[in-house]
C-alpha cells in the first residue's frame, strides 16, 4: 500500500491514497472518491476482477450509510442488474 501511494494519490478511477502514505498505511487508509457514479464505476470495476466482497465505509459512519443506501448503492444495484439481464429497476 505504501508503495502504492508513493507512486501518486490516484490510482484507477477513484482509488486514492494520500491518506495511506500520511498515516503510514495504518487502519482503513485508502478512499473511493468522486462522485456516487464515479464511485460505484469503481467498485463495479473491482466486481469486474472477480472481488466479491467489499468494506465500505466513512468517517461519519450513520451519515455515510445513509448516503450510501440513498445514492451509492442503487446505482451498483441497478448496474449488476442490468448485467443479468434484469435491467435494473
Amino acid at each position: 500500500l505504501l508503495a502504492a501511494a508513493a507512486r501518486g494519490e490516484r490510482h484507477d478511477r477513484a482509488l486514492w491514497t494520500a491518506t495511506a502514505a500520511a498515516t503510514g498505511a495504518a487502519g482503513n487508509s485508502t478512499a473511493l472518491v468522486g462522485t456516487p457514479e464515479t464511485v460505484a464505476k469503481a467498485l463495479l470495476d473491482y466486481v469486474d476482477i472477480g472481488v466479491t466482497t467489499l468494506l465500505i465505509r466513512g468517517y461519519d459512519p450513520l451519515d455515510d450509510a445513509v448516503g450510501y443506501g440513498r445514492e451509492l448503492l442503487p446505482l451498483v444495484r441497478q448496474e449488476l442488474a442490468h448485467r443479468a439481464g434484469g435491467g435494473g429497476s
